[in-house]
């Protein structure tokens, strides 16, 4: 499994919303958009996904990380802010390179997401899914409801377990 450093990196990173600015100073923001490794490490002020995915004890040295599965890493991809604001960002970013149709929309996602072809049985699932999201979203927000669906299902991509193990 990637590190915790590298899994907050990669949605950044398939989001567009990764700021490769090097060098500078450190910081203590969890929304910053720049690499983790330029987070300031303060025993105090921990950041929380960071240490769901087991991010290293700042006061002893680690030879080793663990790689835990626990409940809260799968909740994080559902509930957190920062990601729904990944996945939004990512949504746009494939609607803006693919065509407005849901099969091209989900290749582009699952290419961008994950770096393969989605499968004839994903294909079918996410489109299935794309429907149901935008007809729930329909009732409250129909503007907004094809755009909602879309980030619901990159949500889904950025919480596969494929995109935070390296095969």
């Amino acid at each position: 499994r990637l590190e915790a450093e590298a899994i907050r990196d990669s949605m950044l990173a398939v989001s567009g919303l990764l700021d490769r600015t090097a060098f500078g100073a450190g910081t203590l923001d969890p929304s910053s958009r720049r690499r983790s490794v330029y987070f300031t490490v303060k025993r105090s002020k921990l950041m929380p996904m960071l240490q769901i995915f087991d991010a290293p004890e700042p006061l002893a040295s680690t030879g080793n990380r663990p790689a835990t599965t626990i409940a809260p890493q799968a909740l994080l991809f559902m509930n957190n802010p920062q990601i729904r604001e990944c996945a939004k960002a990512l949504a746009r970013r494939i609607e803006a390179a693919s065509d407005t149709t849901f099969d091209q929309l989900i290749s582009r996602g699952y290419a961008t997401a994950v770096g393969r072809r989605a499968t004839v049985t994903e294909v079918a699932a996410a489109r299935a899914f794309l429907l149901t999201q935008q007809r729930s979203y329909q009732r409250d927000s129909p503007a907004q409801a094809k755009r909602l669906a879309h980030a619901d299902f990159c949500q889904i991509l950025m919480s596969l377990n494929e995109f935070i193990y390296v095969e």
